[in-house]
């Protein structure tokens, strides 16, 4: 039983070890440009040994999505916890998710990818893409519980039931990073406002539209 917890943490090792690079990889050159002969090259291993962990580079895509969603609601949910009322905790975890951003861009710039991703695989099992979702869901429920307790409590607005209002609210939301991460410097040349006031203005106003 040792022997097999001893490999068991070998195995994770190297798997989060593939998962890291290939997310410094799609950062560095991009999803597309990147390849498993690419990532065999940057972690010194065979592409056999890539194919034991991950199905295919699409595969392996949404470990890297997945990874990165994990930390960020690790982060969000413990901001979360510091506010009382449905406002406060939506305000906290936007300033998480905000902060996230600042140290991880990578990771939002490859959201929009999924819906490509996720289609031309529609024939193929991908193991990471299941997992993915399966965490999305739990993920959207909990930020739901947000929304409801915001429109209980009275600070964020009631004519909307929190399902459409939450699911609004996050579409805009994660809409703005990627487009940020994707053309936001060049868009800022044009205004005479720095980068950390125009975002923080933007989440400001995003939550003015749904708080009461």
């Amino acid at each position: 039983m040792e022997n097999l917890s001893i490999r068991n943490q070998e195995k994770q090792k190297k798997e989060s070890f593939i998962i890291d690079s290939a997310d410094h990889l799609f950062s560095l050159s991009g999803y597309e440009a990147t390849t498993m002969n690419d990532l065999a090259q940057a972690t010194n291993l065979t592409k056999r040994t890539l194919y034991k962990y991950f199905v295919n580079k699409d595969d392996l895509f949404f470990a890297v999505i997945l990874n990165g969603y994990q930390k960020l609601w690790r982060e969000i949910s413990c901001e979360c916890e510091k506010g009382q009322t449905g406002l406060a905790k939506l305000e906290l975890s936007c300033a998480a998710f905000y902060a996230f951003y600042c140290r991880e861009p990578g990771v939002l710039s490859l959201m929009g990818k999924i819906g490509r991703v996720r289609s031309q695989n529609a024939d193929i099992e991908l193991p990471y893409q299941a997992q993915f979702y399966a965490h999305n869901k739990i993920m959207f429920a909990a930020i739901n519980q947000i929304f409801v307790l915001g429109k209980a409590d009275g600070s964020l607005r009631n004519d909307i039931n929190a399902p459409q209002l939450m699911g609004s609210f996050i579409f805009t939301l994660t809409g703005f990073f990627y487009m940020f991460s994707l053309s936001g410097q060049s868009y800022l040349k044009f205004l005479d406002v720095k980068e950390n006031d125009f975002i923080k203005t933007t989440l400001k106003l995003l939550i003015d539209t749904v708080k009461k």
